[in-house]
């Protein structure tokens, strides 16, 4: 069953355009309390955080409002990663731990992430929790009575406690990484201070970009999702690599002096070969449905069992957890490792390829997949296309180019308005020839049925 208002991570939208208006954050808030607030022994503690859009702070202190009908204590950590509430909720044992961001959209979007008392993101069963009682509230025309409440400022110490954790679970040489130098592009983001603050303590040679956010720039033409002027930044800056995060620091992909790319695929490859040269142990990995076949291949020569889910790093994480695996990811540049975090971290990933692709080099390895040709094309829709349009369009898509020689997904984004389509197959003649019939079929579906 759909959900009417989270996503495949946490709920996301354009703020103050229904629904996600000031009445319904407060409401939201109220719900979040209700659902998941009232088990025997908990203390009502929630823990805030948010990056740099200009409507975040204005949406913690809605939702706080409805927090406070039920007398929660609510800190607030201030701008700061997803990855770090989530580290930060589990060290200090609150009930809940609470991002107000929109991960890489622009910032007239903006949403929320929810992490459990252990740092994982809520469950599917606490999410249709909240729908239910955000619906029950609306019924029942509830009124928000209390107009005050207290935010305890976390700000100093989640910043001090998550550089140290980092600097400490992770596998660092400084006196290796003297002479490294990086480039970071920061996506004006949540790690527009932490995040430098870091590479340079573990020894590299930082130059920052997009480390100035205004609160409507998060994102904008940077980030992980924006590579274009990276490749010119590593150039001027003489760097080894360029290290691009999103705008809620829980995502990265790479780019080396030689301009190639290196997305999630890429960088797990890497954190797996340097394990088995390192003598580590790896059972298992597990990606998504959009992981390219090379990976797959790579992996089963090494005798590593791979499994594949949904697009969400949920997904990811219920499998992994299933399996005992410490090792997963998306293409887009979730990395999970939860020997060291709860949920996907760009530092923590970006250190860690750091460091095997040293290894590798050492070896005289490369650090790149030799993959599949791949290609990823996004139709974009109005916000009100119907839903059953939508899944029609895609069945019928799927069954029409369903073919032996390439592997296809057609999906609807669980963090935007569009449809995805991710063609893939030996000769990249194909890949291009398909991807445009499959984006011109659906297209002119789309308008026949609406």
């Amino acid at each position: 069953m759909s959900k009417k208002y989270f996503g495949t991570d946490g709920i996301r939208g354009e703020f103050s355009v229904p629904p996600l208006t000031e009445n319904f954050f407060i409401l939201l808030g109220a719900a979040i309390a209700k659902s998941l607030l009232q088990f025997k022994h908990c203390k009502k503690r929630i823990l805030f955080g948010c990056d740099t859009r200009e409507s975040s702070y204005k949406i913690i202190n809605l939702i706080s409002l409805g927090l406070n009908s039920e007398e929660c204590s609510i800190s607030n950590a201030g701008i700061i990663s997803t990855p770090a509430i989530a580290f930060y909720t589990k060290k200090n044992k609150y009930d809940l731990g609470i991002v107000v961001s929109a991960s890489h959209n622009l910032y007239k979007d903006n949403g929320i992430k929810i992490f459990d008392k252990d740092g994982y993101k809520i469950t599917f069963e606490d999410e249709n929790h909240i729908e239910n009682y955000i619906e029950k509230l609306v019924n029942e025309n509830y009124q928000c009575k209390k107009s005050n409440y207290n935010l305890i400022d976390v700000s100093e110490d989640i910043q001090k406690e998550y550089t140290e954790f980092c600097l400490k679970n992770i596998n660092l040489n400084k006196s290796a990484n003297n002479n490294i130098k990086l480039t970071l592009d920061l996506a004006n983001g949540a790690n527009f201070k932490v995040g430098k603050d870091i590479f340079n303590k573990a020894g590299f040679l930082v130059n920052c970009y997009n480390d100035k956010p205004n609160g409507k720039n998060i994102n904008d033409r940077c980030g992980s999702t924006y590579l274009k002027n990276l490749p010119d930044q590593i150039k001027k800056d003489c760097s080894e690599y360029g290290i691009s995060m999103d705008g809620d620091g829980d995502r990265v992909v790479i780019v080396d002096k030689y301009n190639n790319i290196l997305d999630g695929d890429d960088i797990l490859y890497t954190i797996v070969r340097g394990k088995i040269i390192n003598h580590e142990t790896v059972p298992g990995v597990v990606g998504t449905t959009m992981t390219n076949y090379a990976l797959e291949i790579y992996l089963k020569k090494e005798g590593i069992e791979f499994i594949r889910t949904n697009v969400g790093d949920k997904y990811v994480l219920d499998e992994m957890k299933k399996n005992g695996y410490d090792l997963g990811g998306e293409t887009s540049g979730h990395i999970l490792m939860l020997n060291y975090s709860t949920s996907g971290d760009s530092i923590l990933a970006a250190l860690q390829f750091l460091f095997y692709s040293d290894i590798l080099a050492k070896n005289k390895i490369n650090s790149i997949l030799e993959k599949y040709p791949q290609k990823i094309t996004n139709i974009f829709f109005k916000q009100d296309l119907q839903e059953n349009i939508i899944n029609i369009t895609i069945k019928e898509a799927s069954e029409k180019f369903l073919n032996k020689d390439l592997r296809l997904i057609i999906r609807k984004s669980g963090t935007e308005n569009c449809i995805r389509i991710m063609v893939e197959a030996k000769d990249k003649g194909i890949v291009e020839n398909m991807s445009m019939k499959i984006k011109d079929y659906i297209e002119d579906k789309l308008k026949a049925l609406s």
